[in-house]
């Protein structure tokens, strides 16, 4: 009970100095009045409301008036919990026909409260990640790894830009009343926001954009790899983010895409395509061929994180090259950065390609590890995608 209590008086505090509550002393009197008598298992009746709130002796026709008091009351709290307390954990409601408060608890909004509180956390742990990948580009050696499959992003005559996919924030309305950086996985770049408040109207100026992103894990750790190739040179390997960057911005410029589905912003109409749809809500991976859609469904144990992770490999006419590492969790693409920066590993699937007759090709693997840290990566699928790139990439 002391928790509870402790909630209820947190909370009730917000409500009586609400701005809905602000120009209404009488309703913060009666208000705190019913939630005292609630807590001590009291149900008042209209004349101890009269006397005890009101200074007022009990006469027949006063009566009316508590019923006023109540039914003005009622509407205190339902424009209050529209507005302001909509986003409150703990909401104080008067039935009809009774002066005792219920006091009714939201598990949900209780758990987005904590992830409110931790979205600081994320976006300094985005800091230090950057700065690591950054500290990685400075210091590795120049000496590049001679894998062939990278040979073309490195004579081709072309820059090469690594776009790092960033998570998606927005501001918003947070618990404490204030506004707050927000992490929703079913809202991925500007345009799905704008899709949200279209179909949310009540939202509109509650809800606003932000520059503020964070990275994973698998930012600094791919960087590190691929930096093993390019031998760390800046002029060669230029870096950004998915969030503010479009596809026109590469008409003359390779691209290695490292991130996360949920990541892709404007590049997802492309790895669509390309047959590579991803279902957040559902965790799975859809792959199209000719004939038919494959389905790998990513989950985990306790113990073992499981991952279908994609990669995506095409060069155009005028041989500028486009690559893509997609996943959904870190371990993903932390391995298959591993194997494709692995002169050894790559040495089968080069092979592959070869008999595929196709250096465009679209590749499931399935990686297992635990703790995000990759110990097994096995070749699910390779397919040569269709030869119309132009219609896919500008």
């Amino acid at each position: 009970m002391k928790r509870d209590l402790k909630h209820i008086n947190r909370y009730l505090d917000q409500v009586l100095s609400s701005t809905t509550f602000a120009k209404s002393p009488v309703n913060r009197e009666l208000l705190k009045y019913l939630v005292a008598c609630s807590l001590k298992g009291e149900n008042p009746k209209e004349f101890q409301i009269a006397a005890d709130v009101f200074g007022k002796s009990y006469e027949r026709d006063k009566e009316v008036n508590v019923r006023v008091y109540i039914h003005n009351l009622r509407k205190k709290l339902k424009a209050y919990y529209e507005h302001e307390g909509k986003d409150d954990e703990l909401v104080f409601v008067l039935p009809k026909g009774h002066y005792t408060v219920d006091f009714q608890f939201s598990t949900i909004k209780s758990f987005r409260r904590q992830v409110h509180r931790h979205a600081p956390l994320l976006l300094g742990l985005s800091l230090l990640l950057l700065l690591a990948s950054l500290l990685l580009v400075f210091i590795f050696p120049k000496k590049r790894v001679d894998i062939p499959f990278w040979n073309q992003f490195l004579s081709n005559g072309y820059s090469t830009t690594l776009l790092l996919g960033d998570h998606y924030f927005y501001r918003g309305p947070i618990p404490s009343g204030q506004k707050g950086s927000i992490r929703d996985s079913k809202i991925n770049s500007d345009l799905e926001f704008d899709s949200y408040l279209k179909a949310h109207p009540e939202l509109i100026g509650q809800m606003e954009k932000t520059n503020l992103t964070y990275i994973n894990n698998q930012a600094p750790l791919g960087l590190f790899y691929l930096m093993q190739v390019f031998g760390g040179g800046l002029y060669e390997l230029e870096m950004d983010y998915s969030s503010r960057s479009k596809i026109d911005d590469f008409r003359n410029r390779n691209l290695i895409f490292v991130g996360s589905f949920k990541t892709l912003h404007e590049f997802k109409s492309t790895t669509q395509k390309l047959g590579l749809k991803y279902d957040v809500e559902s965790s799975l991976l859809s792959y199209d061929l000719a004939d038919t859609t494959l389905q790998f469904d990513n989950r985990s144990t306790p113990y073992l994180n499981y991952e279908y992770a994609a990669v995506a490999h095409f060069m155009l006419p005028d041989e500028r090259r486009v690559l893509f590492f997609l996943c959904d969790n870190d371990i993903g693409n932390m391995a298959t950065l591993k194997y494709f920066t692995d002169k050894q590993l790559m040495n089968p699937i080069m092979q592959e390609l070869k008999a595929l007759e196709s250096f465009n090709f679209k590749a499931i693997f399935e990686v297992k590890g635990e703790e995000r840290t990759d110990f097994d990566i096995k070749l699910e699928r390779l397919d040569a995608l269709p030869k119309n790139l132009g219609e896919i990439w500008p």
